[in-house]
């Protein structure tokens, strides 16, 4: 992976992102590229789904995966410059059926997406698991790139 200013910046990257864009290969082995909102808890990076559709088939098929983020983005319009944290991170896809490990990914996307909501957290998990796939991506690669304006 070329594009290094760091593993710590890309680590950031990946914390402060609104979302990441997961690309794998789809079952016919050409590009499929979506985004998901993902968290990263140590080494690895958890999102959910539902139960079945596209982007299942394909991580079955093919769980090794790219992860891209942009964690902070700001144009400077008068120099014509943009400053940004950025991330590109490969791993292996793991589908999560462990109960507890589930809930633990679960309330760690709940606690970046809806910090300001606490009180429902487990309510809402208990509520949609039975119907939500649950899937970890162990980091093996990651990079950042950051560029910040010197103005």
């Amino acid at each position: 992976m070329k594009r290094d200013d760091g593993r710590d910046v890309g680590m950031e990257a990946l914390d402060r992102c609104e979302y990441m864009v997961l690309a794998v290969n789809d079952v016919e082995g050409l590009p499929y590229c979506m985004p998901l909102n993902g968290v990263r808890v140590g080494e690895a990076v958890y999102f959910h789904s539902r139960l079945g559709g596209e982007k299942l088939d394909c991580l079955r098929l093919h769980p090794q995966v790219c992860l891209t983020a942009v964690g902070h983005q700001r144009v400077v319009q008068a120099a014509y410059e943009t400053e940004f944290t950025s991330a590109v991170a490969r791993g292996t896809a793991h589908e999560v059926t462990d109960p507890e490990e589930q809930k633990a990914a679960l309330r760690a996307i709940c606690k970046k997406y809806a910090p300001d909501c606490p009180e429902r957290v487990e309510e809402v998990i208990e509520k949609h698991l039975p119907r939500t796939a649950v899937w970890r991506i162990d980091l093996e690669q990651v990079s950042g790139r950051k560029r910040l304006y010197q103005g």
